[in-house]
Parts: C-alpha cells; structure tokens; sequence
C-alpha cells in the first residue's frame, strides 16, 4: 500500500511548484509532528517543555529536528521583552511585592528569614498586600512536603501567576524518520513519541496535558483510519451479506455458491490491483470491500435465474438456458460497470484513476467468475431449494399494473422538484474534512487554531531579502482579508525601549536582593520548630481578630493547618520542606537578576534555531500571511488566496494547497461523470437497440444522483475528495439493474409476469447485498470512507425503489414489449 497521500493528485502543477520551491527553502516547516502542552503554571510548563524536549533530540536514530521556540534558552532569558507591556508592569508590581520575602532568602541561607519576616508582617499593622500569596505558598511546599509522592514547586508562577485562569501552551516541532516503504510510514515517529510521552516523568508535570498534532500524526491518523475502517467495513459486511442471503434466498447451496465466487473474485481482483497498479492506495483499498457488495450483484442474479429455471427442466438445461439468457445481460453490466469506474481513469486525480483501473478489472473478472465458477459449482452438486416470491409481489404487480402512468408522471414531477435543490449541494474544498474530527490529533490542531496558537489556514511568501518582505508585507496588510503579514522582524520584541525601562526599574527595586550578603549560619531543628510556632501564634491571633479581610483569612486558615501537620511531623520531613524553597527561591532570584537585565535586540540576536525558520541561507525571508475571517466557506477561502495572490503568486500554504486539489477533483469529478453518462449510454443504444429504453433506464439513476445530492444539502454533508465517486458510481453501478429489468422486460409478455420472475427479486436481493456492504462503511471514523457509506447506502436504497417501482411503470408508459431482443 502507497500510504503516500500527496501522491494522491497530479504533482506537475504551478501550485504544486511553489509548495515544493517553499518545502526546499524552509525544509523545517514539512512533514512536522507538534508536540502540545498545556497547564495552567506557564514557568512549570517551560521547564516541562524543555524536558520533554531534550528527551525527544536524545533520539537521534528516530528524530532528526527538535525546536521549543518557547523553551529556548535564549527565548527564556529575555522572556520579559515579549511580554506586553501591560502585563510587564504587572509583573514588576508583582516583584515589589515580593521584594522583601526574596531580601529574606537572599540574606539568608536558611528558611528563617523568611518566617520571621512573614511573622513580623502579621503582628504588624502595615500593608499586608501579597501576605496571602506568600501564606499560599508556604502551604503548598508543607503539603508537598508531607505527600510521600512529594512535588517540586515552581516559585516563579506562585509569585507571579497572573490574576486569570489562563491556560498555557508550549509546542516542539519534532520531525523524524518516515518510512514509506511500510504499512504505516509515519508509525515510527508517532508511535515513539508516544511512548516517550507515556514513560515521561518530571517533579512539575503535575497539571500539564501533552498531546500530538501537525502533518505527520494527522497523515497517520488517517491512514490508520482507513485501514481499520476496511477491516471492520469488510467484517461487518460479510456478516449481514450472510444473512441477506439466508433470508432471500434460503438455500445453503446458493449462499455457498455465492460466497465462494466471491472469494475467488476477491483474491484475483487483490491480484489484479498488484499486476496493473502495483499498490492501494487509501482510496483504492475500498474497492476490497466494494467488492463484497458489487461481486456478489452477478451471483445473485445468476443464482436466482437458475432456481427459477430448474422450476420447468433437469439441471443441464437450467444451467445452459441461465448462461444463455442471463450471460449477455451480465457481461453488458459489467462493461457498463467498468465503464463508471475507467471514467476516473483519464482524469488527472490519481487515487480515483488507480480505484477506476482496479474496479474496472475486478468487475470483469467477478463477470468471469460467475459465468464459470458457478455453473462448475451447481453442476457437481445437488439442486438447490427453490427461492421465494419478491417480498410485497402482488402489491407491486397491481401497482404497475394500474398506475403505471401515474407512477411514472409522479417519477418525472418529483425529478423536476429535486433539481432545484440538489443545485444547492457543495464541495467542501478542505482536505481536512476527511480526518476523525475526534482524533487528539484534529482536536489539537481545532484548538490551537481557535486560540490563535497555530493556524494551518496561513500562506507564505519567500521574499528574496529582509526588505523585499517588509515591503510586501505592508501590501498584504493593505487587504481587507488579511489579519497579519509577518516577517522576521516581527519575532523581534515589540516596543523594547519602553520594556527596556520597566525592566530596569525592577532590577532596581531589587537590587538590595541582587546584591545582598548571605548569612551561613545553619538553622537548627529546634530553632525551626520554635520559628514555626511564633509563626503559628501569630497567624491565630489574626484569625481571632473580628473583620480581618476573608481573602487573607482563608490563606492564613489553611496555613496554620500545614503548620500543625508539620510540626507533628520529623526534623528529616522539615529539612525537606527548607529544601523546596530556599534553593528553588535562589535559582530563581538569579534568573530575575539576569531576565531584567537583558537589553534591546536585533534580528542577529535571535538564535540560530529560529533564524533558519525565517532566513534561509541565501538571504531570502518567510512572510507569513493569516486571513482575518474563518475560511470554512469556500467563499472566504478563495477570496484569501486570491487577494494575497494578487499582490504575491508565489505563496503557499493549506488555502493554496486545498484550492489546487479541489479543482482538480471537481474537475476529475466533471469529466468522470459525464464521460460515464456518455459511455454508458452509447453501450445502452447499441445493445438494447433502443433510444427510449436506453433514456428510460437513465431515468431512476438521475433521480437517485439528484436524491443524494438533496440529501447532502438537507443533512449537510457536501462532497469531498472521497465521496465525489458517488455519483459516477451510481451511473456505473445502477445501470445494471435497468439492463435486467429491460431485458426481462422484453423477455415476458406482461408487466404482471415481469413482477413474478427471478429479475425483480434479484434486483432486490443485489442491491440489499450491496445496501449492507456499503452501510458498513459509515461505521468508519475516517471521514471521506464515512460520508462514502452514508451517501451509497441513501443512493442504493433509493435506486433499489425506483427500478423495482418507477423503471417498469415507464417501461410499461412508454416502451413496448419485444420478446425478439
């Protein structure tokens, strides 16, 4: 199997250029597994990141390419210039704060400066802004320190978390080894990414949630989809044809007969596929199931017309007269069938024309394997029962019977009705569509789009230099359905001199913490407990106190419980509680000493992991483009693509990509179906050797075309690259229940006595085979197989309706009988 999607579509257009132009360029952006956490502690969410990061480039034999742009060592120490002002100098406050709880770790090398300053505060009668998220902290570090499974904590959020729930995201992009030569190319990436993510372990991981997402993990989902929707597809379908049969035809022999046609058919067709195409494809590989349904058609009607046929002779005479009367109706629908799926084959979408070359072979063949296998079959073996009447016979014989002409006016009207809203039916251009919207994967990528952390509806512009994009950029900015044009100088910080100056008034703010002169003397257990109790004393003569303020009072409350749990603890439990804070506050005093003293920078500051995602190495610069409205319309997208072309051809991105492979399959879809309707019928006139019957057997298929073309508006499900095979496939398939009906038609000498033979039944029991094969493919998660199986089964039934129904109600309007054809 060829589990190469991008191969699915011509590879030679202008569009497709420009992508591979772009893919050469800036190889980092192609074939990426997005590596997402998220958690609510953006510090403890860095420190995560990196790693997880660092475990992921220890696996160099799988992964070639691992960027944390969130957890660059660069990215981090001047972390304070991209955040926004705003908020920057909410964090300065923060650290004015915090100002003397940091002077008291930093003087001290123990834990006691800090509880007696907090001690001091609370006897005092002085501002006791940001006591409470000092008392937080303290709590939390005792029940850290009281779990057995004990968690480091990240002071850096606990005293400057901001004021919102806000979750967090980081992101690596990973890409590694794939291996198209195997079932699953991708499998190695994905499969050891996930267990390097299943096996990870960190003192901070507590609250943080990694997840999988990007081209690689998405391409894989799909594939895996595919592959699991066909075994299942294929199980589920070989169940219910069983009971299809045994409940129409009620012969042990017949369903023996069929199914082992169909096995037979099966592994020649699986033959076929290797001999002519050399692979499957994830389009392709749905034919092994198609075949259940659409093999067994011939075998039915062959089997039927035998049983009816052993009614009135000996079994010779029966298996001559049905391979007699029955072998050239047969070979007609399979060319017919052929015919609907060799239409994709000149068509420039490649999956469709590799399931068009398969199909087409395997119909002759199940063709074949009827006509010989079966009559082998009956010949060496007993007579099988006889078959029942077509369920509702009488009721449909007095139906065509006495209301042939209002059935057929009524045909007609409603095909008249019908065309006016199937005008309405759409095709959803996004290549997307075809993933499991509930994949972690598509889920991912929905919620980093609607947080605005990725979008993959971005286009990108190769500038040949860093002026060239920022005069372009101005441009794209200039249109109306453009949100952001960015280039390299918009990775620099924003508004740095401003920034510059708030961050040196925190440094100075703190510079007596910076700057202070530790004192070494060592805190004993005694002392410690003693601290603690002082502290403890004072925090209930402040709970005791009438109106102290409720925010304070609840940090205070659960603070003075830690402390009792503490002390009743040992000196080991409380040495362990010194050490999840003073050293962990140390680190982090050093990282604000040297974060609030970065300074203005510029592009050839930003480091070299970045730089290559914006400058290749001849100069040239990505522009980045992001559409100011959603693009699920197709409306929006092709006014995107199209106002940013205008100003630049040469961009690329998904927009571009989906446009380019939706005209082609519409394209393919056009010429498909009107190549099979020409064909097909041009095959009708010169064998049924008339234009009206061979108009009247096109009837039903357009009214059942138009009936799953009103369905897809009214439940919303438009075609997609997957599901345009539908239609063509409706013509190709349906048209040989006309020719049956046509023929038998012709064959009896009343409408009433074309009811009550083989044919009617057999029509019946065909496409109820092929009703429950194709159903089974809407148990698929893989959308394209899903929306496959929804459509044929609304297509079949309605098919199955009008030929047994409204095809010999206008046969009986207006054909007439000829037993010489």
């Amino acid at each position: 199997m060829d589990n190469n999607t991008s191969k699915l579509i011509r590879q030679d257009t202008n569009w497709r250029a420009v992508h591979d132009e772009f893919v050469s360029t800036f190889p980092q952006y192609d074939q990426n597994t997005t590596v997402v956490l998220t958690g609510a502690k953006p510090n403890a969410l860095i420190l995560v990141t990196d790693a997880l990061g660092q475990q992921i480039a220890a696996r160099k034999d799988v992964f070639s390419s691992v960027f944390a742009p969130g957890a660059n060592q660069f990215i981090q120490d001047n972390a304070l210039l991209y955040v926004e002002t705003d908020n920057l100098d909410d964090i300065i406050s923060k650290l004015a704060d915090a100002q003397p709880f940091l002077s008291a770790i930093a003087e001290h090398n123990s834990i006691r400066g800090i509880l007696e300053l907090l001690t001091d505060a609370l006897e005092s009668d002085e501002d006791l802004s940001g006591i409470d998220q000092i008392a937080n902290a303290f709590a939390l570090a005792i029940d850290a320190t009281l779990t057995k499974d004990a968690k480091a904590i990240s002071w850096r959020d606990e005293l400057l978390q901001p004021d919102t729930s806000e979750i967090f995201y980081q992101v690596i992009f990973v890409k590694g080894k794939q291996e198209y030569g195997k079932e699953l190319p991708n499998g190695l990436i994905v499969g050891e990414l996930q267990s390097l993510i299943d096996k990870f372990e960190h003192p901070l991981d507590s609250g943080i949630d990694i997840r999988l997402t990007g081209q690689v993990p998405l391409e894989h989902g799909e594939i895996v989809s595919a592959w699991q929707s066909v075994n299942l597809a294929g199980t589920v379908a070989l169940i219910m044809l069983a009971a299809v049969l045994f409940w129409g035809v009620r012969s042990l022999r017949v369903i023996a007969a069929t199914y082992l046609s169909m096995l037979c058919g099966l592994i020649w067709t699986a033959a076929w596929a290797m001999f002519s195409v050399g692979h499957y494809n994830t389009i392709s590989i749905l034919f092994l199931v198609m075949f259940i349904g659409l093999g067994v058609d011939f075998a039915i009607h062959l089997c039927l017309k035998y049983q009816e046929a052993l009614e009135n002779t000996d079994k010779k005479t029966a298996l001559l007269d049905t391979n007699e009367r029955l072998g050239t109706a047969l070979i007609l629908c399979g060319i017919t069938s052929g015919i609907g799926f060799l239409a994709f084959v000149p068509t420039e979408y490649i999956g469709l024309r590799e399931l068009g070359i398969i199909s087409a072979g395997g119909m002759l063949i199940a063709i074949f394997v009827s006509l010989t296998l079966i009559p082998a079959f009956f010949a060496i073996t007993t007579e099988p029962m006889a078959s029942n009447a077509l369920p509702l016979a009488s009721q449909l014989t007095n139906l065509i019977g006495q209301h042939a002409k209002l059935t057929s006016i009524a045909t007609l009207g409603t095909a008249v009705v019908l065309a006016f809203y199937a005008k309405q039916a759409t095709f959803d251009y996004s290549t997307l569509s075809l993933k499991d919207p509930d994949s972690e994967a598509m889920a991912t990528l929905k919620e980093l789009h609607d947080h605005d952390i990725i979008t993959d509806y971005a286009l990108n512009y190769i500038a040949e230099n860093l002026v060239e994009s920022q005069s372009v950029s101005e441009k794209f900015k200039s249109l109306e359905t453009v949100s952001e044009a960015i280039t390299p100088f918009d990775y620099l910080p924003r508004d740095q001199a401003e920034k510059v100056f708030l961050l040196e008034d925190g440094k100075y703010l703190l510079d007596s913490v910076f700057y202070a002169e530790p004192n070494n003397e060592q805190l004993s257990d005694q002392r410690l407990v003693e601290v603690l109790g002082e502290l403890r004393s004072v925090i209930r003569a402040r709970l005791n106190e009438p109106d102290p303020k409720s925010h304070l009072k609840q940090s205070l409350r659960e603070l003075d419980a830690s402390i009792i749990s503490l002390l009743q603890s040992d000196a080991q439990t409380r040495q362990q509680f010194s050490d999840l804070i003073v050293p962990p506050i140390k680190a982090e005093i050093n990282w604000l000493q040297k974060v609030l003293g970065a300074q203005a920078m510029e592009l050839d500051n930003l480091p070299m992991p970045l730089r290559e995602r914006l400058i290749a190495s001849d100069g040239r610069s990505i522009v980045t483009v992001t559409p100011s409205e959603t693009l699920v319309p197709l409306e929006s997208l092709r006014r995107f693509t199209e106002d940013v072309r205008s100003v630049a051809p040469a961009v690329t991105g998904r927009p571009v990509l989906d446009l380019g492979i939706g005209e082609i399959v519409v394209t393919a879809f056009t010429e498909a179906l009107l190549l099979a309707v020409f064909l097909i019928f041009v095959v009708l006139l010169m064998t049924l050797k008339s234009f009206i019957d061979a108009v009247l057997v096109f009837i039903p298929l357009s009214l059942t075309a138009l009936v799953v073309l009103s369905f897809s508006v009214l439940v919303d499900m438009p075609l997609n690259m997957a599901n345009v095979v539908v239609i063509p496939l409706i013509f190709g398939l349906g048209v040989d229940n006309g020719i049956h009906i046509v023929k038998r038609f012709h064959q009896v000498n009343n409408p009433q006595e074309l009811v009550r033979s083989s044919t009617p039944k057999a029509v019946f029991l065909s496409n109820l085979t092929s009703f429950s094969t194709f159903s089974a493919l809407s148990l698929s998660s893989h959308q394209g197989i899903y929306s496959i199986g929804i459509l044929l089964t609304v297509g079949l039934f309605t098919l199955m309706f009008l030929t047994l129904v409204s095809l010999p109600a206008l046969l009986t309007t207006f054909s007439t009988p000829n037993r010489d054809r």
